[in-house]
């Protein structure tokens, strides 16, 4: 009973609950308000969709990095899976997968998919494993967890202008903020393991360089950008980013007077306030205006909501504790 209560704990079955579910939820909320669509069930089996593309990429990572976190002592509930129960999963999430494009028929949004998947599975499998060749894997990982996500968005809907672009250069960017700051947080055991990562390749020193002195800058202007052609399109939105502001300069203050800690000492404390504005404010309450508009939405608000829990979690814990957690929203299980 234990063993499996802790397999339906696996990680990999929270990716409806991820930054990178957010940001594409983010970007079919905007689309469907800015175009004016009402699709409540095609985005249902979009959503479905974009989060068993998600589950596949913890499931074929996990099973090839395997002897590595075994080595490094991360070891996985689904490590204790006999071998080939471990393939049969992946297959049937590859199966169900395939089962979504026949019912989303979009030609672009399934090449898009299928050039995801296959590079999200050269991003683990030897002999390519780009997650060991060094620049080349951040820029891969940046692809397959945030930006080919949201091209595939656009496609599905076809809507494509200078807004995708903002979407998509922003998005990419996020994803080489997590990949890079989750680098540095594994660099002793990838040091250690022979794993060679960009943070690896050159050095802890330079990798916090290289983060805290461009990536990060960087990636707030795009998401300032992002935020202010949101509030253009999207009426009131700037009402909630208000609200988020507001609450990081409490949050500032209270650090400030020593009534708050940090349990994050990589993560700038302004790109958390960015992040919480475009992951967590934004999704629920462009579903909130689509609700709003069509009581059948509703059902998209329900997914906007529930895909926020462990961020409410971790909220909640914060407060309790009096200490901001690590960004990880849940744990490596």
């Amino acid at each position: 009973m234990t063993s499996i209560r802790k397999l339906i704990g696996y990680r990999g079955w929270k990716v409806w609950m991820s930054y990178d579910m957010h940001i594409c939820l983010l970007a079919i909320f905007y689309i469907l308000l800015v175009d004016n669509l009402f699709r409540p069930l095609d985005s249902l089996v979009l959503i479905s969709s974009l989060g068993f593309y998600f589950m596949y990429g913890f499931l074929i990572n996990d099973f090839f990095d395997m002897p590595y976190d075994i080595a490094a002592g991360k070891r996985k509930v689904v490590h204790e899976l006999p071998k080939n129960i471990f393939i049969a999963i992946i297959l049937a999430v590859i199966f169900v997968s395939a089962l979504h494009l026949l019912y989303l028929k979009e030609p672009l949004y399934i090449a898009v998919y299928v050039i995801s998947y296959i590079l999200a599975t050269l991003y683990s499998v030897p002999p390519i494993r780009f997650k060991e060749r060094g620049f080349a894997g951040i820029v891969v990982n940046g692809l397959i967890e945030k930006m080919l996500p949201v091209l595939a968005v656009f496609a599905f809907f076809i809507y494509f202008g200078i807004d995708t672009l903002i979407f998509l250069a922003t998005s990419f960017f996020i994803g080489i903020v997590d990949i890079l700051s989750h680098q540095i947080y594994d660099y002793e055991d990838d040091l250690k393991n022979g794993i060679h990562t960009f943070v690896v390749n050159i050095g802890i020193d330079n990798g916090l360089n290289i983060f805290k002195s461009f990536i990060t800058p960087f990636s707030a202007i795009l998401i300032i950008i992002l935020s202010f052609l949101i509030f253009m399109r999207v009426h009131h939105s700037i009402f909630i980013a208000a609200v988020v502001f507001i609450t990081y300069a409490v949050v500032f203050l209270l650090i400030s007077k020593g009534k708050l800690s940090r349990g994050e000492k990589v993560f700038p404390l302004y790109m958390s306030c960015l992040f919480l504005l475009i992951h967590n404010a934004f999704p629920p309450f462009f579903a909130f205006i689509l609700s709003l508009e069509n009581l059948l939405n509703m059902v998209l608000l329900l997914v906007a909501v529930c895909s926020q829990y462990y961020v409410i979690k971790y909220r909640f814990k914060a407060i309790k504790e009096k200490a901001i957690p690590h960004r990880d929203i849940f744990v490596d299980t």
